[in-house]
């Protein structure tokens, strides 16, 4: 359950981290910390009916069960092709998540550490790090996200932590003034980074109980919940809402003013850098593992066609990654993405246990007319 528990929060922390104090301040104002609890909510809705789905089909991905829910054991090859958008549309969510989430820390690292680097350079070096961990196989991402997940968490905490203490928490008051619209507005930024949790549909298949999936689910949710709004209560409280939006990543502009008692560390944004590196890298990684395992049960393949697709499959997304021309553009598009994701994670899992709700029925109708 460590493991799977891992999986997900290593997943959901990433680059959303640097931006959430701005988006959803820029909403719901002082009250911006209650958009990642409300968002919370409904990526723990989600991740419940895809642990539910995974229990519903121990040992079987969603690319493998999808056949069967949409067809049934006797007629797979028909299940094969109606289930066969929902999986593309799938497969292209994990894809073009690698794509922006890569451009997203390039710009960040361009603009903030490397300023002479090339932004090509460091996408390309960070695919490169994808495709090797792609190579293995899935119990190897697994132990890296567990490994990688507390050398994670713990930085970040004692760096939310530490920013309270220039924190002018009047800047937090009144503590709701938004409007009900506002509200759900500033909820969807949050379901926004929330988002990446629906890589549990290729790996809740190989847990080793399957009772403990829907636990891993709430526990990654709910840590992700609780550094989201530290992030966001520091942000606020700091700088106060109306500076957060003429910040372009708050977050590191938040680190840069906080200094660690002792001076044990004179910059401490660049040891938030190295841990938020290590985030980005989960992140993408996963969500490029979970596109390249899909394909690889999609067209029934081992390892070896694992590793050669992973390799061609990063050329178009070379160029789709630098598409966006400023960042700008990349927000504009990060917004289509969130609302395309959140149809994703939403909309796939309650279609399949609506199905499967349907067909339960509809057997139960037949036993009992059956028995007279």
């Amino acid at each position: 359950m460590w493991q799977q528990t891992s999986l997900i929060t290593s997943t959901l922390i990433g680059v959303g981290i640097l931006t959430l104090p701005r988006t959803t301040s820029a909403v719901l104002y002082e009250a911006g910390w209650m958009s990642p609890v409300i968002g919370s909510v409904v990526a723990l809705l989600s991740i419940w009916m895809i642990a539910r789905l995974s229990q519903r089909f121990p040992g079987m991905t969603f690319v493998e069960y999808s056949a069967i829910v949409w067809g049934s054991p006797k007629y797979l090859r028909m299940g094969k092709w109606l289930s066969l958008p929902w999986i593309l549309a799938y497969l292209s969510c994990m894809y073009l998540a690698t794509g922006i989430v890569s451009r997203v820390f390039g710009e960040v690292v361009v603009t903030s550490v490397l300023l002479d680097t090339p932004l090509e350079v460091i996408i390309i070096t960070m695919f490169v790090l994808v495709f090797i961990l792609s190579l293995h196989d899935l119990d190897v991402v697994a132990r890296i996200n567990e490994l990688l997940l507390p050398l994670i968490l713990l930085p970040v905490l004692i760096i939310a932590l530490a920013s309270f203490q220039k924190a002018e928490w009047s800047n937090l008051l009144p503590l709701y003034r938004a409007s009900l619209p506002s509200l759900f507005k500033g909820a969807f930024e949050a379901i926004y980074a929330f988002s990446g949790y629906e890589i549990m549909l290729i790996f809740f298949a190989y847990a080793h109980e399957n009772e403990s999936k829907v636990r891993a689910g709430v526990y990654g949710i709910a840590i992700t919940m609780v550094i989201y709004t530290l992030i966001v209560v520091a942000g606020i409280a700091g700088f106060g809402y109306e500076e957060l939006q003429r910040v372009a990543w708050p977050t590191l502009e938040l680190v840069k003013t906080t200094k660690v008692p002792g001076l044990i560390l004179e910059r401490l944004e660049s040891a938030f850098l190295a841990v938020w590196v290590t985030a980005v890298f989960t992140t993408v990684a996963n969500a490029y593992y979970a596109f390249i395992y899909g394909l690889r049960q999609l067209f029934n393949r081992g390892i070896g066609f694992q590793r050669i697709i992973s390799a061609i499959m990063f050329v178009p997304l070379y160029f789709i990654t630098l598409w966006p021309q400023n960042v700008v553009d990349i927000f504009r598009f990060n917004f289509y993405f969130g609302v395309f994701s959140l149809v994703i994670n939403l909309g796939i899992p309650f279609l399949y246990l609506t199905l499967l709700f349907i067909r339960d029925l509809g057997r139960k109708q037949k036993e009992r007319n059956a028995d007279g």
